[in-house]
């Protein structure tokens, strides 16, 4: 085990050694958030995954599977916590990247097989470059959630500044400064480049379950 963890360090810490909160996963919420021995709700950073009910919030497409996915890789065993500059989100949760003893990359590794979007916000954009790489990667394999999505043609306003897109008709897009707009003509052109869906003008998320 030892010799994993510094593999780690090395591998994640070319300017300067990162420190790693170990920790043990009590329970899993979902695609992107667990709940730690200590009681402690961690965030993965850099990723969205479909949402699980809450409240009068209803599971989104795929949520039970990516949930049940993140589940295969940590639950009820020992992980590594690395803490993103932003430390802690509105909702109170702590922002981390994600790894196991065997050296598996658990934000890249939901991205990978089609389970979560990138979902990027400054200041924690450490590793967005491997992240997009992941999520193309996945929808050039059509893994998870990008099985049978069919790229109809769809005019959306993003902004390069949050890397969020927006319908037309959204008031978030109409805000938006035409020095910081970019136009996308589909939901795949959208994600393929980065950008994530507005909660507001995408409510229920994005993404429908294909039938064989």
């Amino acid at each position: 085990m030892a010799y994993h963890l510094i593999c780690l360090i090395i591998l994640f810490s070319p300017a300067h050694i990162l420190a790693m909160d170990r920790q043990h996963v009590k329970r899993v919420v979902d695609g992107d958030t667990i709940l730690l021995d200590n009681k402690r709700f961690v965030r993965y950073i850099g990723i969205n995954a479909p949402e699980m009910q809450h409240g009068n919030e209803r599971t989104e497409p795929y949520g039970i599977e990516a949930k049940n996915y993140n589940a295969r890789l940590v639950k009820n065993r020992e992980i590594y916590l690395v803490y993103g500059q932003e430390r802690t989100d509105r909702h109170g949760r702590e922002l981390a990247y994600v790894y196991t003893h065997k050296n598996i990359f658990i934000n890249q590794m939901m991205l990978e097989q089609g389970w979560a979007y990138c979902l990027f916000k400054a200041p924690n954009l450490r590793f967005q470059d491997v992240f997009l790489k992941a999520q193309r990667l996945a929808m050039q394999r059509h893994l998870g959630m990008w099985y049978g999505w069919n790229a109809q043609a769809l005019t959306l306003i993003a902004n390069k500044r949050s890397r969020r897109f927006h319908q037309k008709a959204c008031s978030f897009g109409a805000q938006t400064k035409k020095s910081n707009r970019i136009l996308f003509s589909s939901l795949w052109e959208a994600f393929w480049e980065g950008y994530a869906p507005c909660k507001k003008c995408f409510p229920q998320g994005v993404f429908t379950v294909k039938e064989d």
